[in-house]
């Protein structure tokens, strides 16, 4: 009922869900991967609207009509607003002062922040026309729905453009203490962006608990930790926990698609007759993935468990990452160098005992890796939530994997039936391998089984719903005070 009367819908994201590629065929569009577009496309293809982000492919500019791209191509069903960034922009806004700055400061890297004085001039700048484009596209009295650290600017500015929108803002990744947050010189600056919001989400209770103290204590703000507020130049912002979630009913549909079924027996009838297991890991090529760390792990589980090597096959699939920054690609080609160092290690005749795929693996197949898979790790050292954890829960429908989540990720609060692994603890990791290879199919489905009831009770609907009841809250009561005005 919420969705019928709702205003008219506006999703603003850095990352575009659809890209137009100049190939030697023609014109291609591709479909984004992540977990904002996955969690967000399905819900703007329901509901129609707008979608501004930023125009980063090489046809992108080609594919417009009256600067609006009609999205998904095949069946268009929302219009897609693209903001176009220079080189220099780029640089400073998305390579430098987000990814560079806070990015590993929010991870808690802090030795790795930096904050240069020429890049928050182009974050400032690029948030700035971001929010120019959506007060110019967004309809009167829209919801608009803005997301991550990249735009922590936005909801302020676009306030000040549009005051008859109702603001949400989603931030994604963690958010650090007070004293660490104070380390970045503009932190005023982005709490009083963030503050512009109506609605401020975050992945987990200790996250949304964890800005409302450092709203405390670096602004004057009025905070009400009971309430989830913070009072703000005469306005309520509701500060939230709302756990993102994935599909779980298109998962298991895709995954008993012909296509994918094919797919994932073909894969498991080669890894039985070989009497393999399938360990998998799939992440980007990102220093908070623990990627480095992982490797160190299988190598200790080899060590302790030498009886495996012939009884095993890891996979991983590492995609580049953020490759506008040199260090993402020096991350990279060292993943690649430190993995054939691992096969070296541990020869064995037949096929390698480390397989990598180098790239990332369209949907069918990533989907088919999970359903085939008898375990996947995933190793993060600081994770907001991780949809892969999710994603390979609702895949496997027959039941037969195991999942070692790393304890600071997200996902770990809600996925009591995985393995909880510590990423700086390799012998502890490989310990926890060697439990779930051997542990048996009934256990395996059991635990599988209370992870997908879990999914299916806290579904991607559930979340975006949850959103939209809080939105029309306070659109509801900004009513209120008008009529009594």
């Amino acid at each position: 009922m919420l969705r019928l009367e709702m205003p008219p819908l506006v999703v603003v994201t850095s990352r575009e869900p659809y890209v137009d590629e100049h190939t030697k065929f023609g014109i291609r569009t591709v479909q984004k991967a992540g977990g904002v577009v996955s969690a967000l496309d399905p819900l703007m293809q329901t509901l129609g609207g707008h979608w501004v982000a930023w125009g980063s492919g090489s046809a992108d500019r080609d594919t417009l009509r009256d600067g609006v791209r009609w999205v998904p191509p095949d069946r268009p069903r929302y219009r897609l607003h693209r903001v176009f960034l220079a080189p220099e922009e780029v640089e400073g806004f998305y390579a430098e002062y987000s990814n560079q700055g806070l990015w590993p400061l929010c991870h808690l890297l802090i030795e790795r922040a930096q904050f240069a004085e020429r890049a928050w001039a182009r974050y400032a700048a690029v948030n700035q026309r971001f929010a120019r484009t959506a007060a110019d596209r967004a309809p009167k009295d829209a919801w608009v729905f803005s997301h991550d650290y990249q735009l922590a600017l936005f909801p302020s500015t676009l306030r000040a453009l549009r005051p008859d929108v109702t603001i949400a803002h989603f931030w994604h990744i963690p958010w650090p203490p007070a004293r660490v947050f104070q380390l970045v010189p503009q932190h005023r600056a982005l709490l009083q962006g963030l503050l512009g919001a109506d609605v401020l989400g975050f992945q987990t209770p200790a996250d949304a608990e964890q800005f409302l103290a450092t709203v405390a204590a670096l602004t004057p703000a009025g905070v009400d930790f009971a309430q989830g507020q913070v009072q703000w130049q005469g306005r309520t912002v509701r500060v939230r926990a709302f756990p993102i979630a994935v599909d779980t009913a298109g998962i298991q549909a895709l995954v008993q698609s012909p296509r994918v079924e094919r797919l994932s027996l073909r894969l498991r009838r080669r890894l039985d007759r070989r009497g393999h297991q399938l360990v998998v890991a799939v992440e980007r090529a990102d220093y908070t993935k623990g990627c480095l760390r992982r490797l160190a792990a299988w190598d200790a589980f080899l060590t302790r468990y030498p009886g495996w090597r012939d009884r095993v096959t890891f996979l991983q699939v590492l995609v580049p990452s953020r490759t506008e920054v040199p260090e993402y690609r020096q991350l990279f080609a060292r993943l690649m160098r430190q993995s054939r160092a691992f096969n070296r290690r541990w020869p064995r005749q037949g096929s390698p005992l480390l397989l990598t795929i180098p790239r990332e693996v369209d949907r069918p197949r990533l989907m088919a890796l999970f359903r085939a898979a008898d375990v996947v790790v995933i190793h993060s050292l600081l994770d907001g939530m991780n949809l892969v954890a999710k994603e390979f829960v609702a895949a496997q429908v027959e039941r037969r994997g195991v999942l070692l989540l790393s304890r600071s990720a997200g996902a770990a609060q809600e996925l009591g039936g995985a393995l909880p692994i510590h990423p700086l603890d390799p012998e502890g990791t490989a310990d926890a391998l060697a439990t779930a290879l051997n542990m048996d199919r009934a256990e395996r489905a059991r635990r599988m089984a209370d992870m997908q009831r879990h999914l299916t009770e806290n579904d991607l609907e559930g979340w975006i719903d949850a959103i939209l009841a809080t939105l029309y809250e306070v659109a509801l009561n900004r009513v209120v005070k008008v009529a009594s005005s």
